[in-house]
């Protein structure tokens, strides 16, 4: 088996493969293997996956059994509240976030690892007047410090279990454009060229090591970051500076107090049936909003010579409110589309992560995976066949799909290619040697020997055992 899934013939050599395609002319009939790109296709394999999905604050009861079936290997939580906890300087009552607590000893029963965000500064430690998502002033960085060991040190054991933390929630919004108890921002800073990313570094470097006092095994998260735009193709009437707070966390020189990065991701969608990721008009040149903002923090990354895991912690497709109307039907069966093509696209392109937002129905503007209800949506139906077919898998590498996409995952001797095309345009593709079923997006399972694969819109998952 090849990196393009194709059982040939072949013969080796000390430095080389040789194959044998009978079925291309005179010219290619012997191709040399791709050995380098297998070798790095294989090198890294997932022994897990990246799914993920979020629950709102007092939902995790009612989605518990759901969460629990989805089986993702992520579950995010937003969040607690430190203004919550210490109202008072040096004086904590934990009993006032005891309904986060019990919701954590549920997620931390679900078998997925919690990534929970940690938010809203008290009024005497604000930087800014009013402002609970904004910056924390510098002389309360120590009492911040000093929160964070103990709220780790309570919550890193059993029943809980966390060992994931995100510190804030989209901080590169700035404290003027929301309001001072936003569930998002707002450390942002129009007056620093870097938007005040400084700022939150020097937070970092002084809250890590205390964070890893309290349990070295943690993982410590930039807050996921809404990169409006593209800076390098900025939009008419936009600057983009906000995406510069990335390179002011760098340049402060916290490199080394983070471990992995987190962005937003949404797409929104619309009746024309093409890739709504892909049609994204602020990333577009970059492939799209998921792997523009992916390519996009890469290198600013690679730029400062800093290597780090990245995770989209935040998407999924969504109705644009004042736009037309999403009939809940269409809407929720593109759903099932989007969820395959997400987790696929961020598997392949080697996030550490993906996270729908949210588990928990009816979701922010339509985006639950549960109704309601909280009764699955087709979205739903789509994880579970990705959490089940493809957890253990390993990326093996693109396929050829004329005006679509394709990506080949492997689990033990069985195959799995995800494709699709981008528009309402089918095409015909061969189906890989020893295919023995097919999955659509809802994760219904029908038995094929055929030898071509009628492709469209939606995506297919192909079980082959070559």
């Amino acid at each position: 088996l090849n990196e393009a899934g194709e059982t040939v013939v072949t013969q080796w050599f000390e430095r080389a493969r040789f194959e044998w395609h009978p079925d291309k002319p005179d010219e290619f009939k012997v191709l040399l293997g791709l050995l380098g790109t297998e070798l790095r296709h294989t090198a890294a394999p997932s022994t897990t996956s990246i799914i993920g999905v979020e629950v709102n604050q007092g939902a995790a009861a009612a989605t518990a059994a759901q969460l629990r079936n989805a089986q993702p290997q992520l579950v995010r939580y937003n969040a607690i509240m430190w203004s919550s906890v210490e109202a008072t300087p040096g004086a904590r009552n934990w009993a006032n976030i005891q309904a986060a607590t019990d919701e954590l000893a549920l997620l931390g029963h679900s078998g997925a690892a919690p990534l929970v965000i940690v938010r809203n500064t008290p009024a005497w430690a604000q930087q800014v007047t009013g402002s609970a998502c904004g910056p924390i002033k510098p002389a309360a960085l120590d009492a911040f410090a000093d929160f964070m060991h103990d709220l780790v040190s309570r919550y890193s054991v059993a029943p809980y279990n966390v060992h994931t933390w995100e510190l804030g929630n989209e901080p590169d919004v700035g404290s003027n454009l929301v309001a001072g108890d936003s569930l998002f921002g707002c450390w942002g800073d129009p007056a620093d060229p870097y938007y005040g990313g400084g700022a939150y570094g020097e937070m970092l470097k002084r809250v890590y090591p205390k964070i890893k006092q309290a349990d070295p095994a943690a993982q410590v998260g930039i807050g996921g970051l809404l990169l409006d735009c593209d800076p390098t193709h900025p939009p008419t009437g936009k600057d983009c500076q906000p995406a510069k707070f990335l390179e002011g966390i760098l340049r402060s020189g916290a490199n080394a107090a983070f471990d992995f990065v987190n962005y937003h991701a949404y797409s929104y969608w619309s009746p024309t049936r093409q890739d709504w990721d892909l049609a994204s008009a602020t990333w577009q040149d970059r492939g799209g909003t998921v792997l523009g903002k992916l390519d996009f923090l890469q290198s600013v990354l690679q730029r400062y010579q800093v290597v780090k895991p990245i995770i989209m912690n935040e998407g999924g497709l969504l109705c644009y409110p004042g736009a037309q109307p999403c009939p809940s039907d269409r809407l929720a069966a593109d759903q099932a589309s989007y969820a395959i093509r997400l987790y696929t696209r961020s598997w392949a392109h080697g996030l550490a992560g993906a996270v729908w937002y949210t588990l928990n129905g009816p979701g922010w503007r339509s985006g639950g995976l549960l109704d309601a209800a909280q009764a699955p949506r087709p979205a739903y139906q789509a994880i579970i066949l990705m959490s089940t077919l493809l957890r253990g898998a390993s990326f093996m590498g693109p396929l050829t799909v004329p005006g679509g996409e394709g990506y080949l995952f492997r689990k033990g001797s069985t195959t799995y290619s995800v494709l699709w095309t981008n528009s309402d345009a089918p095409v015909t593709v061969p189906a890989p040697l020893g295919i023995r079923a097919q999955f659509d997006a809802r994760g219904q399972r029908s038995l094929t020997s055929a030898t071509n694969l009628q492709l469209d819109f939606d995506p297919v998952i192909v079980e082959a055992q070559p």
